[in-house]
């Protein structure tokens, strides 16, 4: 069994988890943790602006930068424009 504490909550809050337990048995713990993956998981896009495209291997300066938006899922990027089409999946921000 891994090793447990204790932590102090309010009656309000205590009761706010009650009903967002799956079942009733359900340990605080487990809810909290579920709670924390998910918050985790569902971080919203931050933006990031392209100021320079590579092509056939020259750097080239754009006149107006673009904005990525830019997700992480299970250890990847996901970057994307919706107005430019563009979207790309790389292990790294630079390869991106």
């Amino acid at each position: 069994m891994s090793e447990m504490t204790s932590i102090k909550i309010a009656t309000g809050v205590k009761d706010r988890l009650n009903h967002l337990k799956i079942h009733p048995r359900e340990t605080y713990s487990d809810l909290i943790s579920r709670l924390a993956s998910r918050a985790q998981v569902e971080v919203p896009p931050w933006q990031i602006p392209l100021i320079h495209v590579r092509i056939n291997g020259v750097i080239r300066e754009l006149k107006h930068p673009i904005e990525i938006s830019a997700e992480m899922d299970e250890g990847e990027y996901i970057l994307y424009n919706h107005e430019y089409r563009l979207l790309v999946v790389a292990p790294d921000l630079s390869e991106g």
